[in-house]
């Protein structure tokens, strides 16, 4: 398989580079290129810096393709840390917790570590073998469901890696789609490997102590109920469960839930599963149907407990199903209402990151220009985590981005989108909001498309919905003014819950950002819409920021985000309404498109 929608890097077979043994050299983290070239630990050449086309982007770590010298140049992965996360000692302690899981595990359906060292600046390192294949996401956007016989083949192997990790006391924290490898193996089935131990809990750890602090941990929309409430006692229930998820979306093509927030999210879990598998799925066994949803029991007390006798009961009863059974036009009917019940939002199209949320954001900051109070989204934001605890809000972006490596292996074979703009080209961005009447704080009607333009009433929700023409990077900021009086910025987009954190996006691409809510207090919110052709500094500055501030620019970030903003809205952008359709296009010449608009509310 050749994972074209995901793979953004490509190596160049006419480039080489003469090893020479020389001291562990020390990464130059402002040109995170600067290691290609080198040969590491006397070892490993340095031959690519995947994180430039994509792997581990918005993560922690700086991903390279290498060739092992000593093994006739044998492809590998090799992952450090940024220079910012050697700061932070719960991220060095993560990294040391990924590298002794996988000294642990030996199992064949499970990345391994090939070795580790240090850089001379105390960095330290990871190298992993390189996978050739493409993600179990992959498979999904491209056939949507599998054959009953494949799904029994990935759940017999990823439930043999879960058990070998469980019985080292080692869980995962994070299966989904993304983390699941599929390698060619022949006229065979594809050989499954689980990859990116990156948020995994480590017992008995020996290169690093335990958190005793609970941190939410996982990608929401697979994620256990416990692992959402940041509950420490999680057994390898938790792991079951997420896999759970995993296997409906292959046999069905949906998931279970489909939330917008860590509460919509929870509150789901809590009334359980509405559509079941047969439901969806013809010729789905009565057995495998109850099978898969004891695994999404709410209480992990009720689920299965061993992760290998729950995957071989699985794939049993899964072979057992009638691969040519047909849906009737009246069950396809029903499945498809039962589905489109379970959204906890309709929408008029599905946003590309839709399945793929990790973390909500926080509400939405409500400010009146005519006023200097504090802005609503503060006291949201305190209320949402006091609601959740706070452990149970995600630290770092990567925990829903593609993790190192995922994306070293998926990188390797396409080549980098050139985003390079020419002066005289014209870029666009469509975008409209999508709407929710409320009526005491419970939804009034069915939402509706809208440019922005009318007044809306207070207490109504709304998402935005953002389309760009040409690759490049998205930002969506709320302008206003802090509880100082002073003028701050609130991040819209990107978001751990929304395209895991990244701002790169596709030409063409749809995304829709976490629903957010009007105040009770009339007024006007500034909003920046922003496109660029490159990575900019400022923007990623501020929205690091934003990420690790409960969504609020700080206030040294804020004064270069202004100076940005402020050239562009000097240059301005021409903008067009279509009425018909309710939405707003802006255009600009240039690598960048920055837009200010207003949203009134009364």
């Amino acid at each position: 398989m050749n994972d074209s929608n995901e793979k953004t890097g490509s190596v160049d077979p006419f480039k080489t580079h003469t090893p020479t043994v020389h001291d562990v050299p020390t990464a130059n983290f402002q040109q995170s290129a600067t290691l290609v070239g080198e040969l590491l630990d006397g070892r490993f050449q340095i031959e690519e810096n995947l994180t430039d086309s994509g792997a581990d982007a918005g993560g922690i770590g700086l991903v390279y393709l290498a060739k092992d010298m000593k093994l006739m140049g044998r492809e590998v992965v090799v992952k450090i840390l940024q220079k910012a996360a050697l700061e932070n000692s719960e991220i060095i302690r993560k990294f040391e917790h990924e590298k002794e899981a996988l000294i642990r595990l030996e199992h064949p359906n499970i990345v391994r570590i090939l070795d580790s060292g240090a850089l001379s600046d105390g960095n330290p390192f990871m190298v992993m073998e390189y996978i050739a294949g493409s993600s179990l996401r992959k498979l999904l956007r491209e056939k949507r469901t599998l054959p009953f016989d494949l799904v029994a083949h990935i759940t017999e192997s990823v439930t043999a890696a879960l058990a070998a990790a469980h019985a080292k006391k080692i869980l995962h924290r994070d299966i989904k789609p993304e983390n699941i490898m599929l390698s060619p193996q022949g006229d065979g089935f594809d050989h499954v490997r689980l990859i990116d131990f990156g948020i995994s809990r480590v017992e008995e750890s020996q290169l690093a102590p335990v958190t005793t602090v609970g941190h939410g941990a996982g990608t929401l929309r697979y994620i256990a109920p416990e692992q959402l409430s940041a509950n420490l006692n999680q057994t390898p229930a938790a792991d079951i469960y997420a896999f759970s998820i995993v296997v409906y979306e292959m046999l069905t093509g949906e998931l279970p839930f489909k939330p917008q927030s860590v509460v919509e999210m929870y509150e789901m879990q809590k009334q359980g599963v509405q559509v079941r598998p047969t439901a969806l799925r013809p010729g789905l066994s009565p057995r495998a149907d109850e099978i898969l949803l004891s695994g999404l029991a709410f209480d992990a007390a009720d689920r299965p407990q061993d992760a290998r006798q729950f995957g071989r009961d699985l794939a049993s009863a899964l072979k057992e199903s009638d691969p040519n059974a047909t849906a009737t036009a009246a069950t396809a009917e029903l499945a498809q209402t039962q589905a489109a019940n379970q959204i906890s939002v309709p929408t008029m199209a599905k946003p590309a990151a839709a399945a793929e949320s990790a973390i909500p954001a926080l509400g939405f900051q409500t400010l009146s220009p005519k006023k200097s109070k504090a802005p609503l989204w503060i006291g949201l934001a305190f209320l949402v985590l006091a609601a959740l605890a706070i452990p149970a809000i995600i630290a770092y972006r990567n925990s829903d981005s593609k993790t190192g490596d995922t994306a070293a292996n998926d990188a390797k074979t396409q080549p980098a989108a050139e985003n390079s703009t020419a002066a005289g080209t014209e870029r666009q961005v469509s975008y409209f909001l999508n709407v929710q009447k409320m009526r005491d704080g419970k939804p009034f009607e069915a939402p509706f498309k809208s440019s922005g333009r009318q007044v809306f009433e207070s207490g109504y929700k709304f998402s935005m919905v953002f389309r760009p023409d040409a690759d490049g990077y998205m930002y969506i900021f709320n302008e206003g003014n802090d509880t100082q009086g002073k003028l701050g910025y609130y991040l819209l987009f990107p978001t751990p819950s929304i395209n895991g954190g990244l701002a790169k996006v596709a030409a063409g691409q749809q995304i829709e950002t976490a629903r957010n809510t009007f105040s009770g207090t009339p007024g006007t919110e500034i909003m920046w819409i922003v496109w660029t052709a490159n990575p900019n500094a400022d923007l990623d500055a501020a929205t690091d920021s934003a990420i690790r501030n409960s969504g609020g620019v700080t206030p040294e970030k804020a004064t270069a985000l202004q100076s940005f903003l402020a050239k562009y809205k000097a240059d301005g952008a021409d903008e067009d309404n279509d009425p018909s359709e309710h939405m707003t296009v802006i255009k600009a010449k240039g690598d960048a498109i920055a837009h200010r608009f207003e949203l009134k509310h009364r």
